[in-house]
């Protein structure tokens, strides 16, 4: 290898270099991997698989779901739409109005707006912004609505041990065509796989559902709740009690009425005595 005027010579061929082709070849190499890291770190943008119009009912949790891919160091507001307030930034909350929550998982697309104890005046329109420049942001429809569970039988009931629980609950003015519901004892999901005896049969279209309990037990004395989608749920206790002591509450009942019956009679006749003497 030996000199040459503007380059290097090996065996006869020369390479010619100037310092104008070094630079070029360095601003193409900065311009592939300028390239390459905007390649794999695309701008945010919205998942549209969640729900975006979300009913619930007064009195119940509403919760909005946002999910956002690519964030990078930005940050996800939710906004409510009719007066511009903002709502949440990131899981910090910047409202007085303690009901508004902001929560998300590490490490996870998704941003949730909850809202506790929902008021008919929470419907409208709340968006979930990403601060981008220019911002984008993607809308969501609450609707609240009037709908209570609602179960067909007395607050406090008392069933003789060994026979059966037998509850219908209804919910007719849940929002769709359509109710899933759920019954719990105590907070524990009740199915039919809970135990022996157990049949839950609900009917979605007609928006009921019905639970039987046979041969219960003195263990399935407790709080039954029937819950419907986007309602208020209902509530009984159910008190197991044995023979024994169905009989003393019946003769404690009947002993209850017959005494102001016995008191009726002496005051009426006391009453008749009185007309008489005078």
């Amino acid at each position: 290898m030996e000199a040459n005027n503007g380059g290097f010579c090996i065996q006869f061929d020369c390479i010619p270099w100037s310092f104008e082709s070094s630079r070029n070849d360095t601003l193409h190499n900065i311009d592939s991997n300028s390239i390459l890291t905007d390649y794999d770190s695309p701008p945010p943008e919205f998942e549209n698989t969640t729900e975006r119009d979300v009913i619930a009912a007064i009195g119940t949790t509403a919760r909005l779901h946002c999910r956002v891919r690519y964030l990078g160091d930005r940050a996800v507001s939710w906004i409510r739409k009719r007066d511009l307030h903002i709502l949440t930034i990131g899981i910090m909350t910047y409202t007085n109005d303690q009901r508004f929550l902001a929560r998300h998982l590490d490490n996870s697309d998704e941003w949730i707006l909850k809202i506790v104890s929902v008021q008919t005046r929470d419907a409208g329109i709340y968006e979930c912004q990403v601060s981008t420049e220019p911002k984008i942001s993607q809308a969501y429809k609450l609707t609240v609505v009037t709908s209570r569970a609602q179960i067909l039988a007395n607050r406090e009931l008392f069933i003789q041990s060994g026979s059966d629980i037998n509850l219908t609950c209804i919910a007719p003015q849940a929002p769709g065509p359509y109710t899933h519901m759920l019954w719990y004892k105590d907070s524990e999901l009740i199915s039919d796989s809970t135990r022996g005896g157990i049949r839950v049969l609900s009917e979605q279209q007609m928006k009921t559902s019905n639970l039987v309990i046979s041969r219960v037990i003195h263990a399935d004395s407790g709080n039954y709740t029937c819950a419907a989608d986007n309602s208020n749920s209902d509530s009984v206790f159910v008190h197991i009690i044995n023979s024994e002591k169905h009989a003393a509450m019946q003769h404690e009942l009947a002993s209850r009425i017959l005494v102001p019956r016995i008191l009726l009679t002496v005051l009426t006749l006391f009453y008749f005595l009185e007309r008489v003497i005078k």
